[in-house]
């Protein structure tokens, strides 16, 4: 995967899933302008599916994509390397763990760097602009 040079946000929170589980989510998202093919294209290439698809949400193959939990980062990770990074706190990283995966959220419209909460669940209503993957956690060990 390749991120061509449009600003990416990247937003990361826990909440209860709909079986009322603490789950970590992290949401990907052009910061301003139209989307210029870089997450369309990382949506097709990670196989996600739009929220307002029917059915579960899909997890992504580990040899495609997986997260790995650094210190206070979350790296996500695919065959070539760390495709983004992000800090988290403790209690993110405790349902990630809990959970054995994230949600990843990918968003094609633009959303503010500096969305607050009820921006980032307004642009989550859209359902048509977000999709969707379970991401498995995977211990990734640096061969130094």
């Amino acid at each position: 995967m390749s991120v061509a040079t449009i600003q990416i946000g990247l937003t990361a929170w826990s909440a209860p899933n709909p079986f009322g589980e603490p789950t970590a989510f992290v949401l990907v998202h052009p910061i301003s302008g139209d989307d210029d093919g870089t997450f369309a294209g990382a949506v097709a290439n990670l196989g996600m599916r739009r929220l307002d698809a029917d059915g579960d949400i899909l997890p992504i193959g580990t040899d495609t994509l997986y997260a790995s939990l650094r210190a206070m980062r979350v790296e996500l990770c695919g065959p070539d390397g760390v495709w983004l990074s992000h800090p988290v706190i403790d209690d993110w990283t405790a349902n990630a763990i809990g959970r054995r995966y994230i949600v990843l959220a990918i968003g094609t419209a633009p959303l503010a760097g500096d969305a607050d909460a009820a921006a980032i669940s307004a642009y989550l209503a859209d359902r048509a602009n977000v999709h969707a993957a379970l991401v498995k956690i995977r211990v990734r060990f640096d061969r130094s």
